[in-house]
């Protein structure tokens, strides 16, 4: 500190640019000299990381690294959304804590669901399980409207899982509601993402195909805040694919979807503001920020050369916390992992969020284990003040270097997949 700066007579000029000045400016180069030495004959690769994905991380990033990637001068909420889909962030709409939630009956579904809707949660994810332990049994119009008893669907966003047939839950879904019901969130409806999952389809994909289109008609002219199509890229992960896979299946199911409804005369623009892209939020907390960063990049890039708008560009995300890596063994360490995944999500910027229960493995979620999931959300938003920022990865150059090399790989094995026949022919060559 000189003189300067503690004289009282004299004001202190700027004290961080007075502090550096003080300094020489490192260089790249002395650092690594200083490093290699440290390492007392360890070559300085060793330093070098080796992704799963075959990327090699760097033991340090620069502004050079970032310097020369267009979507780091990009806004939010502007094409090709790499940012984030919003301008305003989550400033003034916070992602949806949209909690999966079981039961052996549709009444005791609705019980669990408005005790769970008074103390956080906002939005609802129905799941039509024969089983009840991820979802609820499912029976005729009577069953959902006993499960959606007193939930104010204008307000509370439906997220409905129904398997490869969403045409039929539809229906019933629409039975069970008043004729004038106001109704927002998504349908999942993911036949060749079913198909990579059960390896049957309960009829043809030109059949589920076409009702896609029917839905996707109706819900334009009737529900327009109700998307009709869905990718499931958490199930590839969940199936043991890395990012640049699962990135990469998402993105060609997404593009089948577009050709399939385009083939049936509606517009891309129409098909493309009717998807919602499900992704898994794995362990490796920057790969999974770079992974959704990466998806929202590419599928603008797809739809923007499919003639689409920059509306249709967007890509809307609902994140689950991984299923493969949680233990039976120690359920209490799926609280810290599971923390670690919903944190990445919120960085990266999704719409909505489920996040698993410590105890998901071994039984079905109960009241203290639903709160706990339910608040790691919670503490995000108001504890972490997640939803005071705006793109809280951008401009670092670590992120935004591995954001640009996984849409690069994943680019690549997209391309291997079309060239392939498309995702199903892939999946079932063995390309996938």
């Amino acid at each position: 500190m000189t003189q300067e700066s503690t004289n009282g007579d004299s004001p202190a000029p700027d004290g961080a640019a007075h502090l550096f000045a003080e300094f020489d400016a490192p260089a790249y180069e002395a650092w690594r000299e200083a490093t290699v030495s440290s390492l007392k004959g360890v070559p300085f690769e060793k330093l070098i990381t080796r992704t799963y994905e075959g990327i090699d991380l760097q033991p340090l990033y620069r502004a050079e690294d970032a310097a020369d990637l267009a979507h780091v001068a990009t806004l939010p909420g502007k094409p090709p959304y790499v940012r984030g889909s919003d301008a305003t962030g989550y400033l003034e709409q916070p992602w949806a804590i949209a909690q999966e939630i079981g039961a052996a009956t549709p009444s005791e579904f609705n019980r669990r669901l408005l005790h769970d809707l008074q103390r956080g949660q906002n939005a609802v994810n129905l799941i039509f399980d024969a089983s009840g332990r991820r979802g609820v049994p499912m029976q005729d119009a009577r069953d959902v409207g006993a499960a959606l008893a007193n939930v104010d669907l204008a307000a509370v966003p439906l997220l409905l899982h129904c398997g490869a047939d969403a045409a039929p839950a539809a229906a019933l879904l629409m039975a069970a509601l008043p004729s004038d019901a106001a109704i927002a969130g998504a349908i999942d409806n993911d036949p060749v993402g079913e198909l990579a999952a059960a390896g049957t389809l309960p009829a043809s994909r030109d059949a589920l195909y076409d009702e896609m289109a029917m839905l996707t008609r109706w819900a334009a002219a009737n529900a327009p805040a109700l998307r009709t199509i869905s990718v499931r890229g958490d199930r590839y992960q969940n199936a043991g694919a890395d990012v640049v896979t699962e990135l990469a299946a998402a993105l060609a199911a997404g593009v089948a979807y577009v050709r399939a409804m385009q083939a049936r005369d509606l517009p891309v623009d129409t098909t493309a503001g009717s998807l919602t892209f499900v992704f898994g939020l794995g362990s490796n907390f920057f790969m999974e920020v770079a992974k959704l960063r990466a998806a929202r990049l590419l599928w603008s890039q797809v739809i923007e050369a499919f003639g689409g708008n920059a509306a249709a560009q967007r890509m809307v995300i609902h994140a689950r916390t991984a299923d493969w890596n949680k233990t039976v063994y120690d359920p209490y360490v799926n609280m810290l992992r599971v923390t670690t995944e919903a944190f990445a999500g919120a960085v990266a910027g999704v719409q909505s969020m489920h996040v698993a229960p410590f105890d998901a493995p071994i039984r079905e979620a109960d009241e203290f284990s639903r709160r706990m999931a339910r608040n790691t959300q919670l503490i995000l938003q108001e504890e972490c003040s997640l939803t005071r920022l705006i793109d809280p990865a951008g401009g670092s150059w670590y992120v935004e270097r591995l954001t640009d090399e996984l849409a690069r790989a994943a680019w690549q094995r997209v391309q291997a997949i079309e060239t392939a026949g498309g995702l199903a022919a892939a999946r079932a060559d063995g390309t996938v």
